[in-house]
C-alpha cells in the first residue's frame, strides 16, 4: 500500500531535520581555508562547494515548480568563490524554502504539480509533499556525500546526524 498523503507537520519536521542537520556539517565545513573548500575532489560535483552550491540551486529550482513560478536557471559555481558567499546563499535559500513549507496546509501538499525536468526529458506530475520529500532525500544523499569527502579527504571526524538526535533535541528543548 503507497503512502497516500501526510501532513503539514509532518513535512514541515522533515525539512527542519534536514537543515538542521546540515548545520551541523557547516562547523566542519567551516575547518576547511579556502583552497580545500573549491578544490576538485574528482567526487560527484567536485568540490565541497559545488556540492553545497547544486543543493542551493537545485532546491531553490524546486520550490519554484512547486510555486508554478518561471524557474530560474542554475547557480554558476564560480559565482561563489569562498565558504562566505556560499554561506550567505545557502542561508538565504534556507530561509526561503523553510518560509514556503511553513506557508503549506494540506491542501496545498496534496495538490497536484505538473513539472517538466528539461536536462531529463521529463514531464509528469506530482502531489506537493512527495516532491518535498525528494529533497528531503536529496539533501540526505549530498550530506552523505560531503561528510565522506570532508573525512576522506580532509580528515575532519564528522557529526551524527540522525533524525533521532534532532527528535531528542527538540524534545529537550519543549
Amino acid at each position: 500500500m503507497a503512502l497516500q498523503e501526510i501532513s503539514p507537520a509532518a513535512i514541515q519536521e522533515l525539512m527542519e531535520y534536514s537543515y538542521w542537520a546540515f548545520d551541523l556539517i557547516w562547523s566542519h565545513v567551516e575547518q576547511l581555508d579556502n583552497e580545500q573548500f573549491i578544490r576538485d575532489l574528482g567526487y560527484s560535483h567536485g568540490s565541497i562547494r559545488n556540492q553545497i552550491v547544486h543543493l542551493i540551486s537545485s532546491h531553490r529550482r524546486w520550490i519554484y515548480r512547486l510555486k508554478e513560478a518561471e524557474i530560474p536557471q542554475h547557480l554558476e559555481f564560480k559565482d561563489f568563490p569562498s565558504k562566505v558567499e556560499v554561506r550567505t546563499e545557502w542561508d538565504t535559500s534556507k530561509g526561503e524554502v523553510l518560509d514556503y513549507v511553513m506557508s503549506l496546509d494540506q491542501a496545498d501538499l496534496e495538490g497536484e504539480v505538473n513539472y517538466v525536468v528539461s536536462g531529463r526529458t521529463v514531464k509528469t506530475h506530482h502531489p506537493r509533499w512527495k516532491i518535498l520529500m525528494h529533497l528531503v532525500n536529496h539533501s540526505t544523499d549530498h550530506r552523505a556525500q560531503l561528510l565522506s569527502m570532508l573525512n576522506m579527504h580532509f580528515g575532519l571526524d564528522t557529526p551524527e546526524q540522525d533524525y533521532i538526535l534532532f527528535l531528542w533535541q527538540k524534545d529537550a528543548v519543549e
